[in-house]
């Protein structure tokens, strides 16, 4: 892109036209079957991966919705054998979801809901967390025609592998925050995301604090919007403390976190 293009002018734009049976990406609480393939990079070593997420949805009435989500990451660890992990494109991280949305009937904030996730990393050896079990609850705040929030909060208990208990690390409980921010960049549905994520973790003797910041871009390829392109880059910042110790320092780029996606989503 040659020219950024002021935020001021964006928020000039009406809203996409969107009808309730349309799929639309940027509304998160907005449930609907769909199989997304994702291709690109993770890490500052650059290892290829292949993610796939397949969603089922359906609704008890109009003001009742939910999700099942399965999702599976495939990626190539080069440096994989070093740490006792296969080499090569392995399994390095399964994720499961239960997502149920209300509608509230309130115009400043028009749907409400929770969730449940299960995530494995058991795999990965760019982290020491084994899974991540959390409960999660999710709003709809409209703000402008073109601008929507959705504040999120979460509970969670990580189990740590094997490794990192032999070293004093053991089982985490935290919080998750997160706040998905969906603008409309015209009215045929492309939209941008900016989603700060907030994630503290106590595992007894040792704190750590990430504050990942994922940015997202959709555009539909057919009239029908059954077809969309998207591409997601993730940054992260981290911090650790060690209970024990008395020094402290900022947050840090966690190279090894770092994540950019390329896909496709069919909806049905």
């Amino acid at each position: 892109m040659n020219k950024l293009i002021p935020l001021s002018l964006l928020l000039t734009f009406s809203n996409a036209a969107f009808s309730e049976d349309a799929p639309d990406p940027a509304d998160v609480t907005r449930l609907m079957s769909s199989l997304q393939v994702y291709v690109g990079a993770n890490s500052n070593d650059n290892d290829f991966a292949v993610q796939s997420i397949f969603n089922v949805g359906g609704s008890f009435n109009k003001d009742n919705q939910f999700l099942t989500m399965l999702s599976a990451t495939v990626a190539e660890k080069e440096s994989a054998e070093q740490s006792g992990y296969e080499n090569g494109m392995d399994l390095r991280e399964f994720r499961a979801r239960w997502y149920q949305v209300f509608g509230t009937g309130y115009e400043w904030l028009p749907k409400a809901g929770y969730s449940l996730d299960y995530l494995d990393q058991s795999n990965d050896d760019s982290t020491s967390i084994d899974n991540i079990v959390a409960v999660g609850a999710i709003a709809k705040i409209p703000v402008l025609s073109n601008w929507s929030l959705f504040p999120n909060v979460a509970v969670v208990k990580a189990d740590v592998n094997n490794s990192a208990k032999r070293i004093g690390m053991d089982d985490g409980t935290g919080m998750q925050l997160n706040l998905f921010n969906s603008i409309y960049l015209g009215k045929k549905g492309t939209y941008m995301m900016i989603n700060p994520q907030y994630s503290y973790l106590d595992f007894d003797n040792v704190v750590t604090q990430d504050l990942l910041i994922e940015t997202m871009i959709g555009t539909p390829l057919t009239d029908n919007k059954k077809w969309w392109l998207m591409g997601v880059y993730k940054e992260t910042f981290s911090h650790v403390n060690n209970k024990g110790s008395h020094s402290s320092s900022s947050f840090k780029v966690a190279d090894d976190k770092r994540q950019f996606r390329i896909g496709v989503t069919y909806y049905f």
